[in-house]
């Protein structure tokens, strides 16, 4: 199956734009059940105590912080990221939650995923929470993307991956459809004033792959799915894979 599409979009200054409000458009328009959906992903991202854990397209570190508040003292957490705006969120909410309770330190690391600075199978796990459209969706680079996750994860570790999907029934399909094509956008663009942005996160959250295909995706690069669960009735996937 083709991952990777030649249109390309500007996804650094979307962020770099969107990242003061992006947190409460978040809430807004998952009704704010992300907040479980990452809690959920987190705890499955630290099921075998993972000693070293890295969070590819942290954002504003929702994911990476959950993970923080669950893991013990000892486990090293990084969260890496191409857009220093959405860094400099995720550094002051970390500061925030270390000043307010005993939690691991977290390593913010500016960069692209399709060439990390880690060495390779360094990581135990990794997780991404609505990112990975981002590096595969009507991108060229899609498979150089996933082959570099699995580089820096070693074999046997876990890929944790909370997304939007295409549901799979028919009447709820079509309601999710015209909530991401004629909802989304346009409150999202008044809020953040970037409507470009928001019209292309719909878009990329309403054609993206099935919970089946992006299986079919993850086996083709090297992983083994262990755990495919619908959430919000198939709009949103979480999967988990080992790498091979």
């Amino acid at each position: 199956m083709q991952v990777g599409k030649t249109e390309e979009h500007p996804l650094k200054e979307f962020y770099g734009d969107i990242h003061g409000t992006y947190d409460r458009i978040n809430r807004i328009f998952t009704f704010g059940r992300d907040v479980s959906w990452r809690k959920k992903a987190a705890s499955e991202c630290l099921r075998f105590n993972p000693e070293k854990v890295l969070d590819i397209c942290t954002g504003t570190g929702d994911f990476i912080l959950e993970l923080a508040g669950q893991v013990s003292e000892g486990v090293s957490l990084t969260g890496y990221d191409f857009s220093g705006a959405m860094l400099e969120v995720a550094r002051i909410k970390s500061q925030v939650l270390q000043a307010k309770s005993e939690v691991p330190n977290i390593a913010f690391v500016e960069g692209d995923v399709i060439k990390m600075p880690f060495k390779n199978e360094f990581f135990d796990a990794l997780g991404i929470t609505f990112g990975i459209r981002n590096l595969i969706y009507e991108n060229s680079n899609a498979d150089r993307h996933l082959a570099e996750m699995c580089r820096v994860l070693r074999p046997g570790g876990q890929l944790v991956i909370l997304e939007s999907s295409r549901p799979q029934n028919g009447p709820w399909r079509l309601l999710n459809s015209a909530y991401l094509q004629f909802f989304l956008p346009y409150l999202g663009g008044m809020i953040s004033g970037n409507l470009k942005a928001y019209r292309y996160l719909a878009r990329s959250s309403k054609n993206y792959y099935s919970m089946k295909e992006m299986g079919t995706i993850l086996e083709n690069a090297g992983f083994v799915i262990t755990k495919s669960e619908p959430l919000f009735l198939g709009s949103v996937m979480l999967l988990v894979a080992l790498k091979k």
